[in-house]
């Protein structure tokens, strides 16, 4: 079994609270006036998470090159606050299914960019197993809001 440190585990379960109460929340809600508020709440937090997941190919970057890092991997960092930020943009025309879906791909877009990571040792083999936890249940948030 890989050594795991706690703290990242718990910090990211933790993280995956606004993405499961906020899907329960628009799965059960029966009012119509605030669907659409908690609808934004689960997809604003959404943006942030992939914008958080971005930083993070950012920070890893600059930490193995501090002093020639690759502009094509912080290029690439950016994608995932661009799509996060993108990926709300339809809220005006009240897609939701889009906005949800968007999140959810953009997700699924950084876990496999994290799974070469892994393979390539540039992220320590602890975090493929929280990643694969992490977006599985917030894709699963995610879809289950969108088909709502």
């Amino acid at each position: 079994m890989l050594p795991r440190p706690l703290l990242p585990y718990v910090l990211g379960l933790a993280g995956l609270i606004p993405f499961v109460a906020f899907a329960v929340l628009v799965l059960v809600n029966s009012d119509p006036a605030s669907a659409p508020v908690l609808r934004l709440y689960l997809a604003t937090y959404g943006a942030v998470i992939l914008s958080f997941l971005g930083g993070t190919r950012w920070g890893a970057e600059i930490r193995h090159s501090p002093d020639r890092p690759n502009a094509v991997v912080l290029c690439l960092a950016m994608a995932p606050p661009l799509a996060g930020w993108a990926a709300i943009l339809p809220i005006m025309w009240d897609r939701w299914y889009l906005v949800f879906g968007l999140l959810a791909g953009g997700l699924v877009l950084q876990l496999a960019w994290d799974m070469v990571a892994v393979r390539k040792r540039e992220f320590p083999a602890w975090y493929l197993p929280l990643r694969i936890i992490l977006t599985s249940v917030a894709v699963i948030s995610l879809s289950a809001a969108a088909i709502h």
